[in-house]
């Protein structure tokens, strides 16, 4: 649980506007302190990220209000909480049962729905139990190496790529967190753009080189914590000066910090990658 100025802050949403869209539209309730201070859970916060980005492509906020609700209804009500039958077997390091889970969430519907509908936040209630000792590194590890392998699968069960220039997307050096990318990646390939995963860790220089190689036209990275700002702004100057005529987009928690010259991909990875696919590099 945060406090309504770190909700702002993870979110780039302000408070005076979080408290007029509880106020006026109900669309998320936070929890309340025995002091009456509001405090926001991972689910919360999530469908804050969700109401901005519909607001920024031109909703009104009574529209993305009522689109955060329908999109919540699309969860099926009736099931277990998957998240935390997740975070207890990874609490006993149950790989078995942790694959299990998250096959059968990827069974329930389509990919975008259960990527940006459950894995997303599920991955988020994963990190806040690790957080408070509720699992320990060795399940958060566990976890990664699981969904990864299920995402990599669907990576590759989309297919060869189109003949036309790719994306390139990865994360630069000092950035290990590519679960989100890979996420993207695999729905970028499904919306019919060619696609070139790095992976994480990758030299600005060594990007630069495969975006020389492969004519590629465009590149995609994450700022998924505060502090990889200046990782993702150091690759941004690194392909302003190599490749100026292709854009690095950029995703994740905190992609409000990275330059002004990149494009902001929001927090739904399969409206992301709609948006990449209808713009003129991604066809």
């Amino acid at each position: 649980m945060v406090t309504i100025s770190q909700a702002a802050q993870l979110t780039g949403v302000a408070e005076h506007t979080l408290r007029a869209w509880e106020r006026r539209y109900g669309v998320f309730q936070p929890s309340r302190t025995p002091g009456g201070y509001r405090v926001y859970g991972d689910d919360v916060l999530y469908q804050i990220r969700t109401m901005k980005d519909l607001v920024s492509t031109g909703l009104s906020p009574r529209e993305a209000s009522d689109e955060v609700r329908r999109l919540a209804a699309t969860v099926p009500s009736a099931e277990p909480d998957a998240a935390a039958e997740l975070i207890a077997s990874l609490a006993r390091l149950d790989a078995t049962l942790a694959q299990r889970i998250i096959d059968e969430q990827f069974a329930l519907r389509s990919y975008e729905a259960v990527v940006d509908d459950w894995l997303m936040p599920a991955m988020a209630r994963v990190g806040s139990a690790w957080a408070s000792g509720a699992i320990s590194e060795a399940g958060e590890h566990l976890v990664a190496h699981v969904v990864m392998r299920r995402l990599a699968a669907a990576f590759d069960a989309v297919g060869p790529n189109p003949p036309t220039a790719p994306a390139i997307v990865g994360a630069p050096s000092g950035i290990t967190h590519e679960l989100g990318l890979m996420a993207f990646a695999v729905a970028l390939r499904r919306a019919g753009v060619a696609t070139i995963y790095l992976g994480s860790d990758v030299p600005p220089g060594a990007w630069a080189e495969a975006v020389g190689t492969t004519g590629a036209a465009m590149s995609v990275t994450a700022v998924p914590r505060r502090p990889d700002a200046r990782r993702v702004a150091a690759l941004f100057e690194r392909l302003r000066v190599d490749h100026p005529g292709v854009p690095l987009a950029v995703g994740g928690q905190f992609q409000h910090l990275a330059p002004a010259g990149c494009p902001r991909l929001g927090h739904r990875i399969a409206g992301a990658a709609r948006a990449v696919a209808q713009e003129p590099a991604g066809r």
